[in-house]
This record gives C-alpha cells, structure tokens and sequence, in this order.
C-alpha cells in the first residue's frame, strides 16, 4: 500500500494499538491481583471510538491534494511551542521562588497538575489558533 493512504489511518491506528495496550494491561492485573476493572475498558473504548470517528471524518471530509500545513505554519507553530514552553517554565520559577519566600513548604499535588493542564490546555488552543492563521 501507498505511504500517504497509510499515514491518513494514522489515529485509527492508535486507537487500535490504545485498545490493545489497555486490553494487555487490563489481563496482567487480572492475573496479578484478580481484579478486572471496567471503567478502564470503557474509558479507553470510549477514547478509541472518537478517534476513529475523528479519523474516518477527517479522510472523508478531504478531497483535493493540498497539504493541510505548509513550511510557514510548522516555523510558526515550533516557534509558539518555544516561547510558550519557555514563559510557562519563567513563570513556574518565579511563582515557585514567591511561594519559598513567603514560607510554604508543602505544595499540594492537586495544584501541579492544575498547572500542568492549564499550561496544556493554553498551549493546544494556541497552537489551533497559530495553525488557523
């Protein structure tokens, strides 16, 4: 098969290996520990069906042979990741050094991962927001 229809199949493929991985998980707990957890299949069925709901919309929705990024939108869009990543780790310093000065020495997990999915969830709507100009 053709290089370029392959790579069009590329989610599909994930959520395939996703569930394979989830399915292999899944059966070494069940012989570990005996417990089989279901929320875990589900999660993890309900993940693979959007993306290969996303990946069957996505193939059939383009018809003609443009590429979908050019040259410029990867330069602008490594450059985003750069100073995005570099701003949020100045940020994280600071706010890391006020919070040393002021005297907490304990720092909640909840909270780090608060941070990391906000930095996340900026740098994604970001980056959509580069990729559209």
């Amino acid at each position: 098969m053709n290089k370029k229809k392959i790579q069009k199949w590329n989610l599909a493929f994930m959520a395939v290996c996703t569930m394979v991985g989830v399915l292999l998980g899944l059966t070494l707990i069940y012989i570990v520990k005996g417990q089989f957890n279901f929320s875990v299949l589900l999660g993890a069925l309900t993940a693979s069906a959007i993306l290969i709901i996303i990946n069957v919309i996505k193939v059939h929705l383009k018809k003609d042979r443009t590429p979908e990024t050019d040259e410029r939108t990867v330069k602008n869009l490594l450059k985003f990741y750069v100073y995005s990543s570099h701003i949020f780790l100045g940020l994280l310093f600071v706010a890391l050094g006020i919070i040393t000065l002021v005297g907490i020495e304990n720092i909640s997990i909840t909270y780090l991962w608060i941070l990391i999915i906000a930095y996340l969830w900026i740098s994604g709507i970001g980056a959509l927001v580069v990729s559209r100009r």
